[in-house]
């Protein structure tokens, strides 16, 4: 049995490479760590801490976008240290009309969801402390709005749209 030490990176698919490095490096505030023009593809790291965690290849703008009832990846999660870093990191999206998914207090995180120019689902989290996670039944299964972000659209209202056939 393989028994890996952890997920290494991730490779996405984009339609335009460099509208999808501003939106990694500006909103995100990874580091470019290559590019090779002959992809093309840049491969990107937080705080330059591994060779890169996102490469990003392009695919051209003819790409077939992402549909809701499709397999494959459902979304890419950030860790972030605490939750004044969360609340900033949502301050920051409203201020650059980042496309907010929906939040949510899941019980073990508390979690912004949000969407990257081509649509990639994309998670910035921070971990509950185990005083929070005892206030849940099932710590995986929190539904709640965060507090700070009651204007968006909550887990349940996501689960309702998928249920009528929107999105």
């Amino acid at each position: 049995m393989i028994h890996a030490e952890r997920i290494g990176h991730v490779v996405i698919k984009v339609r335009n490479l460099e509208r999808s490095r501003k939106f990694y490096t500006e909103i995100l505030g990874m580091d470019v760590m290559m590019e090779i023009p002959a992809i093309p593809g840049i491969f990107l790291a937080n705080n330059r801490r591994d060779h890169h965690e996102i490469a990003l290849f392009e695919v051209g703008p003819e790409a077939d976008g992402l549909h809701t009832r499709q397999i494959g990846l459902a979304h890419i999660a950030f860790r972030l240290r605490n939750e004044q870093d969360l609340r900033a990191a949502y301050k920051e999206f409203k201020e650059k009309d980042v496309p907010i998914s929906f939040t949510v207090d899941h019980g073990v995180t508390k979690s912004i969801y949000f969407r990257d120019p081509d649509g990639h689902e994309l998670e910035v989290y921070v971990d509950n402390s185990p005083e929070e996670m005892a206030k849940f039944t099932n710590p995986y299964m929190g539904m709640a709005k965060l507090d700070f972000a009651q204007e968006e659209k909550g887990l349940m209202d996501v689960i309702a749209s998928l249920g009528a056939g929107n999105s």
